[in-house]
């Protein structure tokens, strides 16, 4: 499929909580030619936390999470993708209804039922994100890498469209 731009942007532009399709179809979820297309103009990945678009839903562990970043990185490199989550903890039943509604069609994209059996095994909460460091340690990620992926990134990005 040919993506193209009517309007060219002078500042990246960011897929900033998805997930690949090549490893869970959702509608929600970006093509390898969506995700290569927004590297190759100059943009950016945040790869978001939330289960139900990993590939085994709301059973999703960290792991899943790691071979979803490794899939992106593998496709885009690693200068480009960094982690895309806002972190959700704490929230009640009505703003998990408001997130998963496609806002554009007003589909629902995920039947939530009961939000706590959506949580990321191994990152449940925010106290958790050592964690995901220590799984990509295990993983043989380099130290550069993991920098990279878990801000350094987005700071690089940040200071690119701020200007700082």
């Amino acid at each position: 499929m040919a993506y193209y731009l009517d309007y060219v942007p002078k500042k990246p532009v960011v897929y900033s909580h998805v997930l690949p399709l090549g490893l869970k179809n959702h509608p929600r979820n970006k093509s390898d030619d969506q995700l290569k297309f927004i590297i190759d103009n100059n943009g950016f990945v945040g790869i978001t936390l939330f289960p139900p678009f990993l590939k085994n839903g709301g059973d999703s562990t960290i792991e899943d999470y790691i071979e979803a970043l490794e899939y992106v990185v593998d496709l885009v490199g690693e200068d480009r993708v960094g982690i895309g989550s806002d972190f959700t903890q704490g929230r009640d039943t009505a703003f998990f209804d408001f997130i998963t509604h496609d806002k554009g069609h007003g589909r629902k994209l995920v039947d939530m039922g009961d939000i706590n059996k959506h949580k990321l095994k191994g990152l449940e909460t925010l106290h958790d994100y050592p964690n995901l460091t220590s799984a990509l340690i295990h993983f043989g990620w380099s130290e550069s890498r993991i920098r990279k992926i878990l801000g350094e990134n987005w700071v690089n990005l940040l200071k690119e469209v701020w200007g700082r």
